[in-house]
């Protein structure tokens, strides 16, 4: 039996989604169908929500008994929840490298956002990442072994795969400061195919990339450091997931999320004020040109 996941698959999340309208046409509360169930309500809840718990073919049914469900409803729920029990989704053949202290919950808040904002002034995201730059920034770290640094290149690689997968993809927005494009990370080579990489990618309809030039000088928003906002919608009548502040603290500190309202605004605000010292992303893709003609051949 494989381990239980730290983070809900994607026909967990179904489960979730399809059960909770259904209890909100229901008008009952949680309590009152744990009890008709003989569940902790805490456990009724964790299904509502589509968190890390058991779904059993006979919770599953006292649900649909309790909801009033067609007989079509009930086969998809049980269908979705046995692929619960086994579902893995691909980052967990990944987790000698990756686990849910290092990088799996931002992959999967990562994998199911609808729009993810960024800012970075120290290295380029993952998401805009070449093959070769990934590879000489995790050289860097002294904690990789070679064969951790290829695995971790793997992920990096595979999570690209949301920008062009089908329908729905999410919209990324990132703005970098000139510096980090300036920073030639290995030789030269690579500089250069990361550069055409950013271009590529900037070029997607779903892809926005601006710069802040280093004649900008010392812009506002910068003093809160480089983060990325995870924002989501609203499936199935439910309300949307709240936005979420992403921030890498490295060093084997783990990783901050921030999701009270006024810890999201926060960054907002410095989005908006580094939105203002940025180019356009037009003037931008002309910028990255510039930029890739000086380097040395």
């Amino acid at each position: 039996m494989p381990a239980q996941p730290t983070t809900p698959s994607v026909p967990r999340t179904q489960v979730a989604r399809i059960l909770f309208k259904l209890h909100q046409q229901s008008g009952l509360y949680i309590k009152d169908v744990a009890e008709q169930i003989n569940l902790h309500h805490t456990t009724v809840s964790k299904i509502l929500k589509g968190e890390p718990c058991k779904l059993k073919p006979i919770y599953i049914d006292k649900m649909c008994d309790i909801y009033h469900v067609t007989d079509e409803v009930r086969a998809d729920l049980k269908v979705l929840a046995a692929e619960a029990e086994l579902a893995r989704d691909w980052w967990y053949d990944f987790n000698d490298v990756v686990s849910h202290d290092k990088l799996d919950v931002f992959i999967n808040l990562e994998a199911n956002a609808t729009t993810l904002i960024g800012y970075q002034n120290m290295r380029i995201p993952g998401l805009l990442q070449c093959e070769d730059y990934a590879r000489a920034l995790l050289r860097t770290s002294p904690d990789l072994t070679p064969d951790e640094i290829e695995r971790h290149v793997q992920v990096r690689m595979r999570r690209k795969a949301i920008l062009t997968r089908p329908h729905p993809f999410p919209g990324l927005d990132v703005i970098l400061d000139e510096g980090v494009l300036r920073r030639v990370l290995g030789d030269v080579e690579v500089a250069r195919k990361q550069l055409q990489c950013i271009a590529e990618l900037s070029a997607l309809p779903n892809v926005s990339v601006r710069l802040v030039p280093l004649d900008s000088g010392i812009y506002r928003g910068t003093e809160i450091g480089p983060f990325i906002i995870l924002e989501f919608g609203a499936p199935q009548d439910r309300e949307p997931d709240p936005s979420v502040v992403y921030l890498e603290t490295g060093a084997g500190a783990g990783n901050l999320y921030l999701q009270k309202p006024d810890q999201v605004a926060r960054y907002r605000q410095s989005w908006n004020d580094i939105v203002r010292a940025s180019l356009s992303t037009t003037k931008t893709r002309a910028y990255l040109s510039k930029i890739a003609k000086e380097l040395p051949r």
